[in-house]
């Protein structure tokens, strides 16, 4: 009890602390522990809400024993925030009064030691009067990378008909032409073990996912009814194979999607080509982060991160990495090459969002051997349906 009392205060202090250095409103909404900022300029009102999320991070170095599937005991949980939504009164947006509310949100986050934060759905996180790419780069300007890109599904039609689903949708047990097989809506009482299978299924493939739960699946089964969609599952013999998240009755509409194998799933949905980047993020702790990202051995990097907002990640520093995790350590930088000394001289120079990318491993920093030891916190699977 103690230890929550203290940690409240400690956030009490840090809200305080943003509303006077950055003179926005912050209040943190008891009921779904979302912190809202907000600032009012010539009659305009913007908000940010920040969501906190528990995600999963592949325990590094990899300590699965030799015939046994990666498990649920081979991850770390991590508190993240989520920017779920920015919004202006009167559909106006100036890129200045959400720049104060990024910039103190991230501030806030700093301080409150969450190793990442993250936007989804940039489309509908954002004002409608702005245009896809304008949001995707004034994101950048924070620091934000894209670390994943959503592939679009459709449902294999000589499988599952949108008939079928529209059979399943209401109530009925549908059998499919592959014997045993049958599709069927989730119902909530199984929303547990749905959610124990998709965190069981992801933790052997991704090294970083969002933690799926039962009330997860509850309130995205509620968002499916209302388009006309729902959730769907895949049985054999009673047994769950996979599932999915349909937004309406259209075959194109499938979201969510996890199966116990590959195989399974290309039965029943076909991965048309093409993947929209969809889910953007920046580290903002960074010892934090670093605690998760770990090495083949003991590496030294010298590195030169360029961090807009947090200056705390701005400078040349020295990253040491081994089994054990990772951490930075600044150095000062020297007024000329001549003066460099060669073990200072970055082997990389880099922004805080492409550093986050290859974090999560969406993209490379660099070919060699050093950068190819490192366990990264990747690849990230993202597809929050809410």
């Amino acid at each position: 009890m103690d230890q929550i009392v203290g940690e409240r205060e400690t956030e009490r202090t840090i809200i305080d602390k943003i509303r006077r250095e950055c003179d926005i409103v912050v209040q943190h909404e008891e009921a779904d522990k979302r912190i809202v900022f907000s600032m009012q300029s010539d009659g305009i009102q913007s908000v940010l809400e920040l969501v906190p999320r528990v995600a999963a991070i592949r325990r590094n170095p990899p300590n699965v024993s030799a015939g046994r599937l990666s498990s649920m005991a081979d991850i770390v949980r991590v508190e993240t925030d989520w920017i779920s939504a920015v919004s202006t009164e009167r559909g106006y947006h100036t890129e200045e009064l959400v720049g104060k509310l990024i910039s103190g949100a991230l501030a806030y986050q700093n301080q409150m030691r969450v190793p990442v934060c993250l936007v989804e759905g940039i489309t509908e996180s954002f004002p409608e009067s702005d245009n896809f790419a304008s949001k995707a780069e004034f994101l950048g300007k924070f620091g934000f990378q894209y670390i994943y890109d959503r592939p679009h599904y459709v449902l294999n039609t000589e499988t599952v008909s949108e008939e079928m689903l529209g059979r399943a949708a209401g109530g009925e047990t549908v059998s499919l032409d592959i014997p045993n097989m049958t599709l069927q809506a989730v119902a909530r009482e199984d929303m547990l073990s749905l959610a124990h299978f998709a965190n069981a299924r992801l933790c052997r493939q991704y090294g970083f996912f969002t933690i799926r739960s039962a009330s997860y699946y509850e309130q995205v089964q509620k968002k499916l009814l209302d388009s006309g969609g729902n959730l769907f599952q895949v049985m054999e013999n009673g047994i769950r194979k996979g599932f999915f998240a349909c937004t309406n009755a259209a075959s194109d509409s499938i979201r969510e999607v996890v199966f116990d194998q590959d195989f399974d799933k290309d039965c029943y949905l076909l991965t048309e080509k093409g993947r929209k980047p969809t889910v953007m993020a920046r580290i903002v702790n960074m010892p934090e982060m670093l605690r998760h990202v770990a090495g083949d051995g003991r590496i030294t990097i010298a590195i030169r991160l360029k961090d807009p907002v947090i200056a705390e990640n701005d400078g040349l520093f020295i990253w040491y990495i081994d089994e054990g995790g990772s951490r930075m350590e600044r150095v000062e930088e020297p007024v000329t090459d001549q003066e460099t000394d060669s073990s200072m001289r970055p082997e990389v120079t880099t922004t805080i969002g492409e550093f986050t990318a290859f974090i999560f491993e969406y993209m490379k920093l660099k070919q060699n051997a050093k950068f190819d030891s490192i366990y990264l916190a990747g690849p990230a699977f993202i597809n929050e349906m809410y």
